[in-house]
């Protein structure tokens, strides 16, 4: 058997063999520097750390990533956030100098993020979601555009704009889970890069209710070691919407905490900037994500998987205190099919009568919200109440903040108001979350007799 090296194994070594006496060198000096805290600066310490940065700054990059992951270690999480978000700055700011000389566009309009300040009346200490707003500048003028994920336990996001108004998510809060809420096998990991503002020249007025181009970068992670696997890109809110990649009624959101060494010190730490593609994703296969399919658009959104998942819901039924309500089920019914055609016609409701029960769906994608039998006055829960308060959640809110108020009248508003209020509560007991869409009571089915 052949015993020889070949050469080029032979400098690699030789490379990493100086790279580590280098690092090992600086790092020595810097803890010999840095013994006692308190002692005073002296003019010769000065020169001599002047001298170990002037030896950091000659070392080759591989040595330079070597010392800082050697040195990370002696950080406090604080000061590795420190890092991170000057990291990502910093890579901004040399793409925007290699990109464009000239000086930035000024654009009409800038996102931003409000909180849903919920949060407060749970009990928790950080939003359990954010409202994605595009504000005009001039005159300022504030318009609801989406919302982002839905985290039951809260969660403190947050952001910067850089010099393109591209809304950028400050690490470590930007990575989650994604639970396939009716096929718990099914997982994924995501980390949001940024929101894309619209084109700089894009503008609004009060009553406008189109959809400006605003595009959601993220990347998908591998389950077990969190590198990116696939970056994309979403149009948004649509990928937030029922049937969307990120669909809110789909999945269960929690954050993901990653190492403080693994934000500094990931594999491909530059190709996770925004700015940065990955490398080719087609060698990379993942049972849950489909790297092949093409993007969201909101003219194109695919049937979602959980048509072939989904299991059987337990349907729940819950029958009318008083029988001569039935008319006011109907009515109110058909007031919400009303505010989606208005507040949300990409995924817009209907009321579907077969053999005479009435069952109030979602008509783009044909998924049963609640059925009503004015015969039995009873109201069948098609899906779980979390899921049932979230779409009467988004429904309310897009009333409430929909562009063109004069289009719902004041006592319509004041009832989107409060069942967004409502819907946001948590909430364990069906009668109540019917009573509080209904205005009218119920009562549970009578226990069967063995």
């Amino acid at each position: 058997m052949s015993r020889e090296i070949s050469p080029v194994g032979v400098d690699e070594r030789l490379i990493q063999a100086a790279i580590k006496s280098d690092v090992e060198a600086v790092t020595e000096r810097v803890f010999q520097n840095t013994l006692d805290p308190a002692e005073t600066i002296l003019e010769d310490d000065l020169e001599r750390q002047a001298d170990l940065l002037d030896h950091a700054i000659q070392l080759p990059a591989k040595a330079k990533v070597a010392l800082i992951r050697r040195l990370i270690s002696q950080l406090e999480a604080d000061n590795i956030q420190t890092i991170v978000e000057f990291g990502l700055r910093e890579i901004g700011d040399r793409h925007r100098h290699g990109v464009a000389a000239s000086a930035p566009v000024e654009h009409n309009t800038r996102l931003l993020l409000k909180k849903d300040y919920s949060y407060q009346a749970r009990g928790l200490t950080e939003p359990t979601q954010y409202f994605v707003y595009l504000r005009r500048r001039k005159p300022k003028l504030d318009r609801y555009i989406g919302t982002l994920f839905h985290l039951p336990q809260g969660c403190a996001l947050s952001y910067f704009l850089d010099a393109e108004e591209r809304l950028i998510f400050n690490p470590p809060h930007n990575v989650f889970q994604l639970r396939d809420s009716k096929n718990p096998d099914i997982i994924q990991v995501v980390r949001l890069l940024c929101l894309e503002p619209p084109p700089p020249d894009y503008t609004f007025a009060k009553q406008q209710n189109d959809l400006p181009e605003i595009q959601l970068h993220l990347e998908y992670l591998d389950l077990q070691t969190h590198q990116p696997i696939a970056k994309l890109t979403y149009p948004f809110p649509m990928c937030m919407h029922e049937g969307g990649k990120l669909d809110r009624y789909r999945w269960e959101v929690t954050t993901v905490t990653q190492a403080p060494e693994l934000l500094i010190a990931r594999q491909h730490f530059p190709q996770t900037s925004v700015v940065e593609p990955l490398p080719s994703t087609n060698s990379v296969s993942s049972p849950q994500l489909d790297l092949n399919s093409p993007l969201d658009r909101a003219e194109q959104v695919a049937q979602p998987l959980r048509r072939v998942l989904e299991l059987q819901p337990k349907l729940l039924t819950f029958y009318l205190s008083d029988r001569g309500d039935a008319d006011a089920i109907l009515k109110r019914m058909r007031l919400w099919v009303a505010w989606s055609e208005k507040a949300m016609p990409q995924s817009k409701w209907e009321i579907i009568q077969d053999a005479g029960d009435y069952t109030l769906m979602n008509a783009r994608f044909k998924r049963r919200i609640l059925r009503f039998s004015p015969n039995l006055s009873a109201v069948v829960l098609e899906h779980s109440l979390p899921v049932l308060m979230k779409w009467f959640h988004d429904l309310s809110l897009a009333v409430s903040q929909a562009q063109s108020q004069r289009q719902y009248s004041a006592v319509q508003l004041k009832l989107a108001h409060t069942l967004f209020i409502e819907m946001s509560l948590p909430q364990t007991d069906p009668l109540i979350a019917l009573k509080k869409l209904f205005g009218l009571e119920f009562s549970k089915p009578a226990p069967t007799k063995g």
